[in-house]
């Protein structure tokens, strides 16, 4: 928790840690933007190289979840935009980026609640659960903030039991036991396809970001390294959307749904359903 601790505390911690092990990673809990943070009356020094390598990534999570809930997608861009520009590159691709934690209500309970007020009583909140309809929105919109998440520059972490479908307002009812044995198997799933991808892909482990479209629901950005890319195409809204990117290369494949596209006259043609990600490469 780097705000609570003084700026020589985490230097040293930083010096400490690097003697023990070359490569350790110092990763702080600040929840704004680490660059211009004021804590305690005191300008911080997280990233200016003798500190923090990265930070928990609190204006990501708030500019997914706010897309999600309807804000147009050029606004997630201009957050994610502004934070590329305050950080050093390293620090930019350091974070950790998270839908939700432990200090946070779960992602999917927020999303099947999106434009209604938290019951109004902790027993009602203890109490609470979405209904079929509600949950069946917010399984479909967390599997659109989950490949962001996972496709996106920083290191994605997964809530436990964000993947199995866990439902829960504030602290305490955020942090129930994990449902061995009654996961949503359908998102457990989508988690596991996301996490390969990322895994056998250097472009999405490190690669650069371009942002090819944001506009309303639809957002596509582009992450390459070294001639190999992948595509993200995200819709989180209620009626399909479809662009067509240049595409140099003869073949285009879908990584999600494992299905090869059409490529025709250099483009390829893409229709992205609502309330759904495509990941494409060649």
């Amino acid at each position: 928790m780097a705000d609570e601790l003084p700026d020589e505390f985490i230097g040293g911690l930083r010096k400490s840690a690097r003697e023990e092990k070359s490569d350790a990673v110092i990763i702080g809990e600040v929840w704004e933007d680490a660059s211009n943070k004021i804590s305690y009356g005191k300008r911080r020094r997280y990233l200016l190289g003798g500190e923090l390598d990265g930070v928990m990534n609190y204006p990501f999570r708030s500019a997914v979840l706010a897309y999600l809930s309807g804000a147009d997608a050029g606004d997630f861009v201009r957050v994610m935009e502004s934070q590329r520009e305050n950080y050093p590159e390293k620090a930019f691709y350091s974070q950790m980026n998270s839908l939700g934690t432990h200090d946070t209500a779960r992602i999917l309970t927020l999303l099947g609640g999106v434009g209604t007020q938290p019951p109004g009583t902790r027993q009602e909140r203890a109490a609470h659960r979405l209904s079929p309809e509600e949950r069946a929105c917010a399984v479909s919109l967390l599997k659109v903030g989950a490949a962001i998440q996972f496709l996106f520059p920083g290191s994605p972490c997964v809530y436990y039991g964000d993947e199995a479908g866990m439902e829960g307002w504030e602290d305490p009812f955020n942090r129930r036991g994990y449902p061995w044995g009654r996961e949503d198997q359908e998102l457990v799933d989508w988690y596991s396809r996301l996490g390969r991808i990322r895994a056998e892909s250097r472009a999405v482990q490190s690669g650069g970001i371009r942002y090819l479209c944001a506009e309303g629901a639809l957002l596509v950005f582009e992450r390459s390294l070294s001639g190999e890319r992948r595509v993200l195409a995200a819709n989180r809204g209620h009626r399909p959307e479809t662009l067509t990117l240049p595409w140099p290369e003869a073949r285009a494949y879908e990584y999600i749904h494992g299905r090869t596209l059409p490529v025709k006259d250099g483009e390829i043609t893409l229709t992205v359903m609502p309330r759904c990600a495509m990941v494409i490469g060649c």
